[in-house]
């Protein structure tokens, strides 16, 4: 009899389990990598088309403030833990291929969390927060599978990474499956990762939910030395764009573009499109200039990759679930809310103490956003950081002046185009996702109403006369100070006009920076050169290596002010004066009491 009542206890617990995940969403989480703003189509550039992304954003939420980190590894550590860099030590440049260091282990991250809510995990492409030692790598930390690049960027073709280190040029295979090197693959990368999210796909238990990261190397520049390298079938898309740089760029982009449709595909092949929640996001802007210049677009914005400029951190996202209701999202959110809105999606909860929100609500419902503000970038090394408290956003520190005063200006003769373009109805009709979305889930594309949404997403609007203004550059006892909400161009700056919210933006900016985990200096480690391990780059460093004493911190790069420290002081005295006040009116509440109890006697 007891043996029938356990095993009826376990029949039950078992449909539970099934009924809970069935109601689980899957998870489908697209990162582009050095995608500018200006480089999608539904922001209302007509040069480079992306229709399969438009699709996805004019049928689910786009998110207009979306702000994310200044590099790849800055970005993921946040994503996946829903922590501020910063705090983590990952703030700053991304980690070099020799470099020790990694997302600490104190730390669980996002597929930890899900695979605990019963989704099978994978990472499809990039890591990119750690694998000089191999209890960084991404199946010890939440991935029941990987398959893809552990460092910054590869080479398209030969998945191969070149670095110079300490005088000494590194090379060698930066590709696995899982742990094991993989010798004898063969074609484009973008293809080939698609190909394995859309195998990762059809090979799925559906009777589990599915969380799936796809990390692309698209459309950042090749790892072994060769820049740009679309596959030559992407070109004709883009024949019409007269600089050949530019013209290999956007090969990438749209390469990235059909991959996202064959995945959308994929999910209504296998029937469960329909409960499955898309998110595509870039990590950060592009490189317009420098040594990884890869010819991206962030016009209108100010700034590029590194910078903490709007052009920079001010990136693409949007979220597409079939019962989203399509919107454009105008409040705050920032890279660190994905992780614990996605685990309150799949239906948990982040208990332990981190910077992200849940907007789950806010995307799903009219729900006002609880982030009211954002850390948008801490760099201890270059000393220099950046905040946002509603509509203000302050800059302070040493930014580096070739870059930070940076329009893209003079790269408008790039996005010059030699013939007619295609039409953009046309190619968002004949897409793969409005065919899916039409077949499977009845959606038609509504032209009028897409070119209204991509009318009121164009910002080029904001470019104005002052434009002529002379760019603000902080100084050591001045930052910069901008309403985004008017001025998203960074072109007025406002930090005498309005002195208080810049002293009191200053002050909390400091009371971050107190909190940060120095930053050591990038060192490249000889014994990661991977022609000690048959040329490949696998973990070089044993897993309870000391590493090198933390630094000391950096004094916050900019002075304190008279004016700040009155405002330090107004505040507590006003503080204290508020404190005094309710005592006396408690004692003085007490008071009456007492003696009105003597007269009633």
């Amino acid at each position: 009899m007891n043996l029938q009542i356990i095993c009826l206890f376990v029949f039950l617990m078992n449909i539970s389990v099934r009924a809970k995940n069935a109601k689980q969403p899957n998870i489908v989480f697209i990162v582009a990598d050095d995608l500018g703003w200006d480089d999608v189509s539904f922001h209302g550039s007509d040069q480079i088309l992306t229709p399969n992304i438009d699709m996805l954003a004019y049928q689910g939420v786009i998110l207009n403030q979306y702000y994310t980190g200044t590099g790849g590894s800055e970005a993921r550590s946040a994503l996946f833990t829903g922590k501020y860099p910063m705090r983590l030590g990952m703030q700053g440049d991304s980690i070099r291929a020799a470099e020790d260091r990694g997302v600490p282990l104190t730390d669980h991250l996002l597929p930890h969390f899900l695979r605990e809510l019963g989704y099978k995990t994978h990472l499809v492409g990039k890591w990119g927060v750690g694998k000089s030692r191999a209890h960084f790598l991404p199946t010890r930390r939440g991935f029941d599978t990987f398959y893809g690049f552990l460092g910054n960027a590869v080479d398209y073709l030969t998945y191969n990474t070149v670095e110079e280190c300490n005088g000494t040029t590194f090379f060698g295979l930066d590709f696995f499956n899982n742990i094991e090197p993989i010798y004898n693959q063969t074609g484009h990368l973008t293809e080939v990762l698609t190909e394995k999210a859309v195998e990762v796909i059809r090979k799925h238990n559906t009777s589990k939910p599915l969380y799936l990261h796809i990390s692309h190397a698209a459309p950042h520049v090749g790892g072994g030395l060769v820049s740009l390298q679309p596959p030559l079938e992407s070109l004709k898309a883009n024949s019409h764009i007269a600089h050949s740089a530019r013209r290999l760029y956007a090969g990438l982009v749209t390469s990235l573009d059909v991959s996202i449709g064959n995945i959308v595909a994929s999910l209504a092949e296998r029937n469960i499109l329909q409960n499955t929640i898309i998110v595509f996001v870039s990590d950060n802007g592009a490189p317009s200039r420098g040594p990884t210049q890869n010819f991206g677009s962030n016009l209108p914005f100010r700034g590029i990759k590194g910078t903490p400029w709007e052009g920079c951190v001010r990136s693409t996202a949007i979220v597409w679930h079939n019962k989203i209701v399509s919107k454009s999202l105008d409040s705050i959110f920032h890279v660190t809310d994905w992780c614990p809105t996605l685990i309150a999606a799949a239906g948990g909860s982040v208990s332990k103490n981190i910077d992200g929100y849940n907007q789950w609500n806010t995307i799903t419902d009219e729900e006002p956003s609880q982030r009211h503000d954002a850390l948008i970038a801490i760099n201890d090394l270059e000393g220099w950081a950046a905040f946002r408290e509603g509509d203000y956003k302050i800059i302070v520190g040493n930014v580096q002046r070739n870059v930070s005063g940076y329009y893209g200006n003079e790269f408008k003769q790039q996005l010059m185009s030699k013939k007619i373009q295609p039409l953009y109805d046309d190619i968002l009709i004949a897409s793969e996702t409005a065919h899916v979305f039409k077949e499977i889930l009845n959606i038609a594309v509504d032209v009028d109403t897409v070119f209204f949404k991509r009318k009121n997403m164009n910002v080029t609007h904001f470019i104005k006369s002052n434009m002529s203004i002379p760019a603000c550059f902080p100084t050591k006892v001045k930052g910069c100070l901008y309403n985004i909400s008017v001025d998203p161009l960074e072109t007025n700056d406002l930090w005498f006009k309005s002195s208080d919210v810049a002293r009191r933006m200053a002050l909390r900016l400091r009371s971050l920076w107190s909190e940060l985990q120095p930053r050591r200096q990038p060192l490249s480690d000889s014994r990661a050169n991977p022609s000690l391990r048959n040329y490949v780059w696998s973990p070089w460093v044993k897993n309870d290596e000391l590493t090198s004493e933390t630094p000391t911190a950096p004094k916050f790069p900019s002075e304190v002010t008279k004016g700040e420290l009155q405002y330090l002081v107004d505040l507590n005295f006003n503080s204290l004066k508020d404190r005094v006040n309710m005592f006396i009116g408690n004692m003085r509440d007490t008071m009456v009491k007492s003696v009105g109890g003597l007269f009633s006697v």
